[in-house]
């Protein structure tokens, strides 16, 4: 039995921590709660899931789906669906959202593994000691003795805090990220908008995504916009009160939207889906250390998905397994 310690609570982490059971495990991450981008925003009488949207009934991750099953996670819903709204291309899809959230399959599957956690911590530093053994520095509290270190957050971070303990050069290519804006809004009354999620909306909204239908206690009626990656980056820094502005005006002209607005709020996400994964870059599933003791892994190895991020973490679990053998 090993002491491992995963550094980022999202669903590579706990994908990794689920599947690694039988060594002691404890969890890092900075972030009040588990899930990463895997997030739902509560404001008030307001729910968005203003992370990742739903997943797919068709994703390829088996155990991801006997998870989700076997906790009770999520529930399969049909909507009327646009594949591109600007082209008038619209169906019905069926996708997978949480029971109460999204970030309810998260919290869920962190509260069934039961593994020592410290949520809130920073991990600032990692250091290894002459028993071969490695300790974690948050900004007030050091964590000793880990056999292994896998660290589960966005690439550019992982490599920062990792580059002491591994030769990056040898990585010729980088993965990378592509930013996103998103704008939650509600309106007093229901604007009866048929299509209830869908890609393409306008230039520079690239998915929207009604709340109702994910949380039946909603009274007003509520949704989520994503911006294009392309107006993100072109606009990463604009003042909030501008771009929630924009988005309000684009969404009520595209709908004819009369009714009165009642909250809007955007949050901006830097690593907000993989442009680039490092598997498509060098077929490789993570980034080790030569000593293989600390490993790099998350959703920027596989894809954007949440199943990539899960089938990261499992993938790289098989081989933490035949080595602490």
């Amino acid at each position: 039995m090993k002491n491992i310690a995963i550094i980022g609570a999202g669903m590579t982490g706990l994908s990794l921590a689920y599947n690694l059971q039988e060594h002691n495990i404890t969890i890092f991450d900075k972030s009040w709660r588990p899930g990463g981008r895997v997030s739902t925003r509560k404001h008030d009488n307001y729910l968005f899931d203003h992370g990742a949207h739903y997943l797919s009934t068709n994703h390829s991750v088996v155990q991801l789906n006997e998870v989700i099953s076997r906790y009770n996670l999520g529930k399969e819903i049909e909507i009327d669906f646009a594949t591109d709204y600007l082209k008038n291309k619209k169906t019905r899809k069926k996708i997978i959202i949480g029971q109460n959230g999204m970030n309810s399959i998260p919290n869920s599957i962190f509260d069934n593994i039961k593994v020592k956690s410290y949520l809130n911590s920073k991990i600032i530093k990692i250091s290894k000691n002459s028993n071969d053994l490695f300790s974690l520095f948050s900004e007030k509290k050091e964590f000793k003795d880990f056999d292994y270190i896998l660290i589960c957050i966005p690439y550019l971070q992982s490599k920062e805090l990792s580059k002491e303990l591994i030769d990056f050069t040898q990585i010729f290519s980088e993965p990378s990220y592509d930013p996103i804006h998103t704008v939650m809004l509600s309106y007093k009354d229901n604007n009866n908008i048929k299509i209830k999620a869908g890609l393409n909306l306008h230039k520079d909204i690239s998915f929207f995504m009604n709340q109702n239908i994910k949380f039946n206690e909603l009274s007003n009626d509520c949704w989520v916009l994503n911006m294009s990656s392309e107006y993100t980056k072109n606009n990463i820094d604009i003042d909030k009160t501008e771009l929630e502005k924009y988005a309000q005006s684009i969404f009520e002209e595209t709908f004819d939207i009369k009714n009165e607005i009642s909250f809007i709020k955007s949050h901006r996400w830097l690593y907000a889906q993989t442009k680039l994964s490092f598997n498509t870059i060098s077929k490789k599933n993570w980034i080790n250390s030569k000593d293989n003791k600390i490993f790099l892994s998350g959703d920027w190895v596989l894809g954007k998905s949440l199943s990539d991020a899960w089938d990261a973490g499992e993938k790289l679990s098989h081989y933490i397994k035949i080595l602490s053998v």
